[in-house]
Protein backbone atom coordinates (compact mmCIF):
# COMPACT_ATOMS: atom_id res chain seq x y z
CA UNK A 1 0.00 0.00 0.00
CA UNK A 2 2.59 2.66 0.84
CA UNK A 3 4.23 1.71 -2.77
CA UNK A 4 0.86 2.95 -4.08
CA UNK A 5 0.78 6.08 -2.59
CA UNK A 6 4.64 6.94 -2.90
CA UNK A 7 3.93 5.89 -6.82
CA UNK A 8 0.49 7.78 -6.65
CA UNK A 9 2.23 11.00 -5.29
CA UNK A 10 5.29 11.01 -7.59
CA UNK A 11 2.97 10.81 -10.59
CA UNK A 12 0.81 13.61 -8.98
CA UNK A 13 4.09 15.79 -8.62
CA UNK A 14 5.32 14.90 -12.36
CA UNK A 15 1.84 15.31 -13.85
CA UNK A 16 1.49 19.02 -11.75
CA UNK A 17 5.23 19.87 -12.85
CA UNK A 18 4.63 19.47 -16.47
CA UNK A 19 1.49 22.17 -16.46
CA UNK A 20 3.21 24.80 -14.33
CA UNK A 21 5.45 24.57 -17.06
CA UNK A 22 2.88 25.10 -20.39
CA UNK A 23 0.94 27.90 -17.88
CA UNK A 24 4.32 30.00 -17.93
CA UNK A 25 5.21 29.76 -21.11
CA UNK A 26 1.77 31.01 -21.83
CA UNK A 27 1.60 33.47 -18.70
CA UNK A 28 4.93 34.77 -20.98
CA UNK A 29 3.19 34.89 -24.44
CA UNK A 30 0.51 36.58 -23.16
CA UNK A 31 2.78 39.48 -21.44
CA UNK A 32 4.04 40.04 -25.12
CA UNK A 33 1.08 40.15 -27.22
CA UNK A 34 0.81 43.70 -29.05
CA UNK A 35 -1.80 44.51 -30.72
CA UNK A 36 -1.64 46.61 -33.84
CA UNK A 37 -2.19 50.56 -33.94
CA UNK A 38 -3.65 52.32 -37.04
CA UNK A 39 -2.24 55.72 -37.48
CA UNK A 40 -1.67 57.94 -40.09
CA UNK A 41 -0.82 61.94 -40.97
CA UNK A 42 -1.45 63.11 -44.61
CA UNK A 43 -0.39 66.60 -46.60
CA UNK A 44 -1.42 67.73 -50.28
CA UNK A 45 -4.35 68.78 -50.13
CA UNK A 46 -4.29 72.64 -49.79
CA UNK A 47 -4.78 73.47 -52.99
CA UNK A 48 -7.69 73.66 -55.61
CA UNK A 49 -8.78 70.09 -57.10
CA UNK A 50 -7.55 68.09 -58.18
CA UNK A 51 -5.22 67.38 -55.55
CA UNK A 52 -2.62 64.54 -54.69
CA UNK A 53 -2.88 63.46 -51.63
CA UNK A 54 0.37 61.90 -49.85
CA UNK A 55 -0.56 59.58 -46.92
CA UNK A 56 2.11 59.04 -44.39
CA UNK A 57 1.89 55.47 -42.04
CA UNK A 58 2.49 55.81 -38.93
CA UNK A 59 1.00 52.61 -37.27
CA UNK A 60 2.49 50.37 -35.21
CA UNK A 61 2.58 46.16 -34.84
CA UNK A 62 1.11 45.89 -37.70
CA UNK A 63 2.70 44.00 -41.28
CA UNK A 64 -0.20 44.78 -43.46
CA UNK A 65 -2.41 47.56 -44.27
CA UNK A 66 -5.37 48.34 -46.14
CA UNK A 67 -6.51 51.85 -46.95
CA UNK A 68 -9.90 52.92 -48.32
CA UNK A 69 -9.37 56.54 -49.74
CA UNK A 70 -12.96 57.46 -49.72
CA UNK A 71 -16.49 55.65 -48.38
CA UNK A 72 -16.98 53.11 -51.45
CA UNK A 73 -14.07 54.22 -53.27
CA UNK A 74 -10.99 52.55 -54.55
CA UNK A 75 -8.31 50.97 -52.06
CA UNK A 76 -4.60 50.02 -51.52
CA UNK A 77 -2.49 47.83 -49.47
CA UNK A 78 0.57 49.99 -49.98
CA UNK A 79 2.88 51.35 -46.69
CA UNK A 80 2.35 54.88 -47.82
CA UNK A 81 0.11 55.45 -51.06
CA UNK A 82 -0.94 58.76 -53.23
CA UNK A 83 -4.15 59.26 -54.23
CA UNK A 84 -5.67 61.54 -56.23
CA UNK A 85 -9.01 63.99 -55.41
CA UNK A 86 -11.39 65.69 -58.25
CA UNK A 87 -13.79 67.70 -56.70
CA UNK A 88 -15.88 69.55 -59.16
CA UNK A 89 -18.57 70.64 -57.10
CA UNK A 90 -17.92 74.26 -56.24
CA UNK A 91 -17.59 73.69 -52.56
CA UNK A 92 -15.59 72.23 -50.66
CA UNK A 93 -15.98 68.34 -49.98
CA UNK A 94 -14.91 66.03 -47.69
CA UNK A 95 -14.05 62.42 -47.93
CA UNK A 96 -13.35 59.79 -45.36
CA UNK A 97 -9.94 57.70 -45.12
CA UNK A 98 -9.40 54.89 -43.02
CA UNK A 99 -6.42 52.52 -42.80
CA UNK A 100 -6.99 49.21 -41.09
CA UNK A 101 -3.82 47.89 -39.64
CA UNK A 102 -3.14 44.22 -39.59
CA UNK A 103 -0.98 41.97 -37.72
CA UNK A 104 -1.13 39.27 -39.84
CA UNK A 105 0.48 36.49 -37.19
CA UNK A 106 -2.78 36.98 -34.59
CA UNK A 107 -4.97 38.18 -37.27
CA UNK A 108 -5.45 41.34 -34.87
CA UNK A 109 -6.44 44.78 -36.50
CA UNK A 110 -6.93 48.41 -35.47
CA UNK A 111 -8.66 50.67 -37.34
CA UNK A 112 -8.46 54.67 -37.72
CA UNK A 113 -10.19 56.69 -39.99
CA UNK A 114 -9.76 60.79 -40.96
CA UNK A 115 -11.68 63.64 -43.21
CA UNK A 116 -9.37 64.47 -46.16
CA UNK A 117 -10.71 68.38 -47.30
CA UNK A 118 -10.37 68.94 -51.05
CA UNK A 119 -11.48 72.23 -52.29
CA UNK A 120 -12.84 72.94 -55.38
CA UNK A 121 -11.15 72.69 -58.72
CA UNK A 122 -10.96 76.67 -60.39
CA UNK A 123 -12.57 75.65 -63.60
Amino acid sequence: MKNIICMFIVLSVLLLSSCTKVDEEDRKNVGTLTLPIASFYFKGNEGPAPVTVTFHNSSEYSDQWEWRFSQNGPTSSEFEPTYTYYNNTGEDKSFLVTLTAIDTYTGETNTRSRAVLVHPSNK
